[in-house]
């Protein structure tokens, strides 16, 4: 019986869950396309040593990024947020969608945001906050996938990194303290569970949607892998650092104050995710392992 090698074009293939994505199917022997800024950094150096075929170009290069796609009949779709408007991440999913159909794909499977699983029922998303106008953009690129004209699509909304807690993502504002203090400040109550993703979970459930395209075709799904309080967390973490972590939670008064309104939908990530079926998908990644398989990187954070 006749078959071809399926050949994915995957965006953010330096990044965390581009990387995953395009390691799991190299792994399957699988053709991976992608566009890197530079050839010569590091990560563009490991994915090309493992057989992904790489072109020099950035988001906003539609030359690079037609030639990238030549002969991609798979896409998976991964943007960052632009810093100073909210809106071209957007922007950038129509056009690349587009090069996309000329080039020939047939598939997306597009990475988002849990948050657009509450902007679509309108709950816990503040009138024009941050948090709204950057879900809303998230929706704009869900959009233009499934407006698209591919014969399959699927969507996957990740919900809070585990790998927010180490390097280099730990850097932002909301983790540092954790390393430099020892302490998670956090607007979500002890009570929370809050949904926590490794983003190899959302490569593996990106990988079997394109193995399976008709199984996973109009979906929006949720990702989790553990639903975990934030005192846990901390606590998980300790015993793989060797240090003593502590959680601490903001009051409403002392939100409202700082102006972080928005991250309180942190608060009610579990309601939008259905760990039972996602189970039925794919092996999930605790916390505990997660820091495990990561431990080089977790002495590197605290060391």
């Amino acid at each position: 019986m006749f078959s071809t090698t399926p050949t994915v074009f995957v965006l953010s293939a330096t990044g965390s869950q581009g990387g995953a994505v395009a390691r799991q199917l190299l792994e399957l022997n699988w053709h991976v396309h992608a566009t890197v800024r530079s050839l010569e950094s590091p990560a563009a150096k490991a994915l090309e040593a493992l057989g992904a075929q790489l072109t020099q170009g950035e988001w906003d290069n539609d030359g690079a990024l037609s030639a990238a796609m030549t002969g991609c009949d798979k896409l998976f779709l991964c943007l960052l947020p632009a810093q100073g408007d909210s809106d071209l991440e957007r922007r950038r999913a129509e056009n690349i969608v587009k090069i996309a159909r000329a080039a020939g794909v047939k598939q997306v499977v597009a990475s988002s945001s849990l948050g657009v699983s509450m902007y679509d029922k309108n709950e816990h998303v503040n009138s024009g906050s941050f948090f709204e106008k950057h879900i809303a953009s998230k929706k704009g690129v869900e959009q233009a996938v499934a407006d698209g004209g591919f014969e399959h699509w699927t969507l996957l909304r990740p919900s809070l990194f585990m790998a927010n807690f180490l390097e280099p993502k730990i850097n932002r504002p909301g983790y540092v303290d954790v390393r430099d203090k020892g302490c998670w400040t956090t607007p979500v109550t002890a009570e929370t569970n809050i949904a926590l993703v490794d983003h190899e979970d959302i490569a593996k459930l990106a990988v079997s949607a394109f193995q399976n395209p008709v199984r996973f075709h109009g979906q929006a799904i949720g990702v989790a892998s553990e639903l975990i309080t934030p005192q846990e967390i901390m606590k998980t973490l300790g015993e793989a650092a060797g240090k003593t972590f502590n959680a601490a939670f903001l009051t409403d008064d002392q939100i409202a104050a700082q102006g972080i309104n928005s991250q309180v939908w942190m608060r009610f990530m579990s309601d939008y995710v259905d760990l039972k079926q996602l189970r039925t998908m794919v092996p999930l990644t605790t916390f505990k392992q997660f820091l495990e398989r990561e431990k080089e990187t977790v002495r590197a954070t605290y060391k």
